[in-house]
């Protein structure tokens, strides 16, 4: 050896062997022996140096030393390849294994390898993906599309580092789904253009729609319409969002730090927040209305729902509590509450609350037993006064019928109004009958009272029925049933009055259900007949006038008294068409009578105040007077003095418009109502029937007698003519004679007859 390749020998030996494989073949001439002995050498990974091979057999030599060393460079790249694929297969089963897909991009020919977890994230088999660039682009969502291109391009050309982007693709059923695409160039050639590019693909649809559910939550806490206030686990308040501040007033800088106790209203007791947090405390979650407070005192109603958030050990980590106000909807509600349970008119109970607290005072009443009264109130002739001075009118002497009604009874009593003019009282814990016969006189003495409506004076009557629970009924039914049946009884009586329920009524009440069916049928059946009684003139001895009456020939109960049906008619409505029936044939034989030799008698026809208050009535006088042919000074209509009292102004224009056409009016009953001269002198009548009730008794009773002396004197004072009722003996007569009264009606002279007998009675002799 020479000291070169000594020198060089001892350098090789120092240099690291780990996967590094240095050759050095010295070529120099030496026997065969000794080129034998340097592959020996060689094979033994010996450094083998300063050689030298001659010949033939140097030649050999050589070409077996390179043929050794290229079948040695050759095991060696098949080890390198073995490694590296070993090297990859476990990188992408450590990818896949993580959920990620693997995918191995061939820029020159555009073939891409696509692992089976790639395609399975976008729901495609192994067999079903083609391996080519264009089928990945082409599940690119299209808004997307341009941006991951862009991305993609700005990597090929070497501006990034690396390759990342989300975006949407094609789920293979036509679904969207949300990947992470994630790639580096490995092999780029000398002019640096991207040849292969590796990657993987990551389905993050479920982190997607966790962020977008954390940013909607997001959106919802700062732009909700409810306020959303955010606890600690000790109460204190950590956050708010702006509706908060808009419902409360309170900002952030009020109320974080601080116990939401600050919003307390004290409308709700302490008991209330226990239960409240009983059950927050036990099932994390309590909801219900509440009334709070807001920063600037008001007081408003809110729909409260808050839910607890748990640490892992089951502690509270936080309380979150959504609210909104209520407040419209709570004035809403109690305003429908209150259109369901009470009139709008008079603010008394309805017909269906009525019910109700008429179902718990009978419950109660039968709890500590005791009793009750239930009271069925109709105002007399309403119909009349909203009739003829308008519903306005009617609706304001209802709310003021209402306050009487309520000043007239206890705290704890119930007064309702069940509809139109009818009231109903309960009187309960009664410790005798006579307290509500006491209530119902105070009542009747209220409601007379005129009532003041503008610039209009009314006055009305009342009928009341009672009944008493236990006494007369248990049942809810059977007492109001009662109640309305000593109702009706007391409209039997007359009107303004009360009566108390007893067992007969039912039987009263039956006859008044069918009288009502057949009184329908009265009419077209030609069942009423018209009654005259003569008015005489007692200073001749003739008759100046006769007064219809109509009566009722019923085909099974014979003759039926006007006592018994009038006030029925006028409930039913049915007055208004048999009192224009009754005119027509009063007047139809009145022209006949004339006609007959009696050319100076006068009809008289009574007219119900439905009848008179009628708008056609002035129309029907008018009719009936050129049918019949009847002048109209012969004809003369009697009103009541209460008729008149309901509307003044119409009563005046509807009388002056009948005198005009030259009918007489005179005012019948005087007496019973307000009797007054400065109401008198308004309305332009022409005759006074002093009611029978006074003559009655003139003879034994002194006040009587005055007040006949009375009415006589200012009927002649206003140049009115008079007729005495109800004359039936010679003592009433000479006392008339002698107070001036001029015209007289009664039994003293003749009853009530039909129209032949009182044609005959007209041609007859009379008494003087």
């Amino acid at each position: 050896m020479t000291r070169t390749a000594i020198d060089l020998s001892h350098r090789l030996k120092k240099l690291p062997l780990t996967r590094l494989f240095l050759f050095c073949i010295f070529f120099s001439i030496a026997a065969t022996e000794i080129i034998v002995g340097a592959m020996g050498l060689l094979l033994k990974g010996e450094i083998t140096y300063d050689y030298l091979l001659t010949g033939f057999f140097a030649s050999l030599c050589v070409a077996a030393l390179v043929s050794s060393v290229l079948i040695f460079f050759l095991n060696l790249h098949r080890l390198d390849k073995d490694a590296l694929r070993t090297s990859e297969e476990r990188w992408k089963f450590a990818l896949e294994g993580a959920g990620d897909g693997v995918w191995d991009w061939n820029l020159q020919t555009g073939e891409v390898f696509f692992s089976p977890r790639c395609k399975e994230i976008l729901g495609y088999d192994e067999d079903d993906y083609e391996s080519r660039i264009l089928s990945w682009e082409s599940t690119i969502y299209p808004d997307d599309f341009q941006r991951v291109m862009s991305e993609l391009q700005a990597h090929l050309d070497g501006d990034t580092d690396s390759y990342s982007n989300e975006h949407r693709a094609r789920y293979k059923d036509g679904s969207w789904k949300w990947l992470l695409t994630r790639g580096k160039v490995i092999d780029r050639d000398a002019n640096g253009k991207a040849l292969r590019m590796i990657g993987t693909q990551t389905d993050i649809s479920l982190r997607k729609q966790a962020e977008e559910a954390v940013q909607l939550a997001a959106l919802v806490f700062e732009n909700g319409s409810e306020g959303m206030v955010v606890t600690g686990a000790d109460g204190t308040i950590v956050a708010i969002n702006p509706s908060f501040t808009q419902l409360t007033g309170y900002t952030p800088e009020d109320v974080i730090g601080k116990n939401p106790k600050i919003l307390q209203s004290g409308r709700q007791d302490a008991m209330f927040y226990q239960a409240m947090w009983r059950k927050l405390v036990t099932t994390g979650h309590w909801e219900g209305e509440i009334w709070n407070r807001r920063k600037n005192g008001e007081v408003y109603a809110e729909w409260l729902s808050i839910n607890s958030i748990f640490n892992s050990d089951g502690s509270v980590n936080r309380r979150v509590a959504l609210f909104s106000d209520i407040t419209k909807r709570k004035q809403s509600e109690e305003l429908i509450w209150r259109q369901a349970n009470f009139d709008p008119l008079t603010g008394l109970p309805n017909r269906s609350m009525f019910r109700d607290r008429l179902e718990q005072a009978v419950k109660k009443t039968h709890r500590v037993n005791s009793s009750l009264a239930l009271m069925f109130i109709d105002l007399d002739r309403f119909k009349e006064i909203n009739d003829t001075l308008g519903h306005e009118v009617g609706d304001a002497l209802l709310v003021d019928a209402a306050q009487r009604l309520i000043h007239c009874v206890r705290d704890t009593d119930t007064v309702a109004r069940l509809g139109g003019d009818e009231f109903t009282v309960i009187l309960g814990d009664l410790d005798a009958t006579d307290s509500a016969e006491r209530i119902a006189h105070s009542i009747l003495n209220s409601l007379a009272q005129p009532f003041q409506l503008g610039s209009e004076k009314s006055q009305i009557s009342a009928s009341i029925g009672i009944t008493f629970y236990p006494k007369d009924a248990t049942e809810l039914e059977d007492l109001l049933k009662n109640a309305d049946q000593a109702m009706y009884a007391a409209k039997d009586k007359g009107r303004n009055a009360y009566c108390c329920f007893t067992p007969s009524m039912h039987d009263a009440m039956l006859n008044r259900i069918q009288l009502t069916a057949d009184l329908r049928e009265a009419l077209a059946e030609n069942q009423f007949q018209v009654y005259y009684q003569p008015i005489v003139d007692i200073t001749t001895g003739a008759i100046s006038k006769a007064e219809a009456l109509i009566r009722w020939r019923h085909p099974v109960r014979g003759l039926i008294s006007p006592d018994d049906f009038i006030a029925l008619a006028e409930d039913t409505g049915l007055i208004t068409e048999i009192g224009a029936w009754v005119l027509r044939t009063a007047c139809s034989q009145a022209k006949a009578w004339r006609n007959q030799g009696q050319p100076s008698l006068r009809i008289a026809v009574n007219v119900s105040a439905r009848q008179f208050h009628d708008m056609h009535f002035i129309d029907t006088v008018s009719a009936v007077l050129i049918e019949t042919g009847l002048p109209p000074e012969a004809l003369e209509l009697e009103i009541t003095e209460g008729m008149m009292m309901h509307n003044m102004e119409h009563t005046i224009a509807v009388i002056q418009t009948l005198r005009v056409l030259g009918v007489q009016i005179s005012e019948d009953d005087f007496g019973t109502g307000y009797s007054s001269l400065n109401y008198l002198k308004q309305f332009p009548i022409h005759t006074l029937k002093i009611d029978k009730s006074f003559i009655r008794d003139i003879g034994s009773d002194p006040d009587d007698a005055a007040l006949v002396i009375a009415i006589i004197a200012m009927a002649k004072s206003l140049r009115l003519s008079i007729v005495a009722e109800g004359v039936e003996t010679e003592q009433q007569l000479a006392f008339l004679r002698d107070q001036g009264c001029t015209q007289c009606q009664g039994y003293l002279f003749a009853k009530p007859m039909p129209e032949q007998e009182f044609g005959a009675f007209l041609a007859g002799p009379r008494k003087d």
